[in-house]
């Protein structure tokens, strides 16, 4: 539980975008803390000018919230902060290249820190909606929490985008926008229609088998040995003709095949400069399925070693069905092929950071089912290693950010006039 109210304190962080929500402060700061945390992972030291006026344009710590975000790093281990008197001078990273971020604060969060009801809340009710899109009376009887917290809870997840909440079929449906992004009609009226178990059901079957051929799934009535209902078909079927369940197309002779990836995850967790990265690793599973389950010949026995062959060495040893199964990858400039003879080509990776990242995230969605270590704007990493003036360029008057208004507490607000009206004589 420690490590999902990390994640999702990250998600209310960057919902919340500069609004104030009372009730979250110390739920925000963590979320605050994880963000820091993902963005500096691996970097070298870093100016403190640099770093407050980066988390600031960039990742939404406003400056006044830097010093105790910070304090909580170093508690966890995270940081080593240089000081001169009151004054800190540089931040030191000390994040090992493999730790979870996430898991290593819900250790020091569930330690050393107390959440309100409130705090509590909206945790519970993102974890339900990251499975998939619910019904909200069923979300509320199986919450078990007061109808006024609830309520509460609903009214500051839509103002800060990480709830949606859509009418289908005479039922409210409630989203969470930053694990379903696209459609969330139509992923509204799936789940009002084939009942949102039923949806959950097939995410986490296509989750466990990311990239599965979408004919052998209808033919075979199963997603990786796990077998599917009629309901659960047309779902699918919907889904993918929708394009919520992203599948890519692979063409090869006079056929083609589809392959059904989980819905893409939404801007936060896979912002403007990653989606193409998403959109490779999509490719490239779909490119080991295609030659695990439907080859012409010999079958690809281990996807998994396939890739991570590909990731440490490279390039990929010379086969027949290459040009086919690998043309999609030379078309988004993944690799090359190299013809070796007799019918036969290598497949060669293009070494760019773009190409490492993505047969690393394909590698993680294939091991886990989870498109995970995107949430990184790097952007913002860049900016951290460069120097004031360059971080001036970015930082224009016309181009300051604005904070928002408070997202307001209706009971605090009447207690606060209460307060008023006894001065008043």
């Amino acid at each position: 539980m420690s490590q999902v109210l990390v994640e999702h304190a990250y998600d209310l962080h960057a919902g919340l975008a500069g609004a104030r929500v009372p009730e979250f402060d110390q739920l925000e700061m963590i979320g605050m803390a994880a963000t820091l945390a993902l963005h500096i992972k691996g970097l070298a030291p870093i100016d403190f000018e640099i770093l407050r006026k980066v988390s600031d344009y960039f990742i939404g710590i406003p400056s006044f919230a830097l010093r105790p975000v910070l304090e909580i790093l170093e508690e966890a281990g995270f940081v080593s902060i240089l000081s001169s008197g009151k004054t800190i001078k540089s931040v030191i990273p000390d994040i090992p290249i493999f730790e979870n971020v996430y898991a290593g604060l819900g250790d020091y969060a569930s330690s050393e820190l107390s959440f309100n009801e409130q705090e509590v809340a909206i945790v519970e009710l993102l974890s339900h909606l990251s499975k998939a899109p619910q019904n909200k009376d069923t979300v509320f009887n199986s919450l078990g929490m007061q109808r006024e917290l609830f309520d509460r809870t609903l009214v500051v997840g839509t103002k800060s985008g990480i709830i949606s909440s859509q009418r289908a079929r005479g039922r409210e449906i409630l989203i969470s926008p930053y694990h379903f992004v696209d459609n969330l009609e139509g992923l509204a009226d799936a789940a009002a229609s084939a009942g949102a178990s039923n949806l959950q059901k097939l995410l986490e079957k296509l989750g466990r088998n990311q990239g599965w051929p979408m004919s052998l799934a209808i033919s075979q009535k199963e997603i990786g040995g796990f077998s599917i209902n009629p309901t659960e078909i047309a779902l699918m079927t919907k889904l993918a003709a929708e394009g919520m369940i992203k599948p890519p197309t692979i063409n090869f002779g006079q056929k083609s095949e589809s392959f059904l990836f989980t819905p893409s995850p939404g801007g936060t967790r896979l912002n403007a400069s990653n989606r193409e990265i998403y959109e490779r690793a999509m490719a490239l599973i779909s490119a080991v399925r295609k030659g695990q389950l439907l080859p012409e010949k010999i079958a690809i026995r281990s996807p998994l070693a396939i890739l991570r062959s590909l990731r440490d060495t490279g390039y990929l040893r010379s086969n027949s069905e290459a040009d086919k199964q690998y043309q999609n990858l030379v078309q988004m400039r993944v690799g090359t092929l190299k013809p070796t003879g007799f019918g036969r080509s290598e497949f060669h990776l293009n070494a760019t950071e773009e190409n490492q990242q993505a047969i690393d995230l394909a590698i993680r969605m294939l091991a886990t089912g989870q498109v995970s270590g995107m949430e990184v704007d790097q952007e913002a990493r860049i900016a951290l290693t460069k120097d004031d003036s360059y971080i001036q360029s970015l930082i224009s008057a016309s181009n300051l950010k604005t904070r928002e208004k408070q997202i307001s507490d209706p009971e605090a607000a009447e207690e606060f006039t209460q307060l008023m009206l006894k001065f008043d004589t």
